[in-house]
């Protein structure tokens, strides 16, 4: 039997997703991916901003939109993109890993004054 024409493409997907949690210090166990029309990944976070109190933060990407950095959602609720690096749409794991951890570094420092927005 034939393997399904899409599971190299998914495994390598998977794979790709899975060296972003790593290199994020995040079990695998913590991430998923979905290889399809759209593709899409998501990585949890067991981070937290000063920011936005209470709420955890996740990573999540699509071949459409590419890597963004989000509130994770409460109740029905969508993500809340916080940060997002549209491009390239599948940038090497270690600069996914860079960005996201230049903005952790960011958003765990309070906004003076209540100004401004992580953009």
């Amino acid at each position: 039997m034939k393997p399904d024409p899409g599971h190299a493409d998914a495994a390598a997907l998977r794979d790709y997703v899975e060296a972003v949690a790593e290199l994020l210090r995040v079990e695998p166990a913590a991430s998923w991916s979905e290889y399809g029309s759209p593709s899409t990944a998501y990585v949890a976070l067991a981070d937290r901003s000063a920011r936005h109190p209470g709420r955890l933060l996740m990573l999540q990407w699509s071949d459409r939109t590419g890597w963004s950095l989000a509130l994770e959602p409460a109740g029905a609720e969508e993500p809340v993109v916080l940060l997002q690096w549209p491009a390239p749409a599948r940038p090497r794991p270690a600069v996914v890993a860079r960005r996201v951890r230049d903005a952790l570094t960011e958003l765990a420092q309070p906004l003076e004054d209540g100004k401004g927005v992580l953009s």
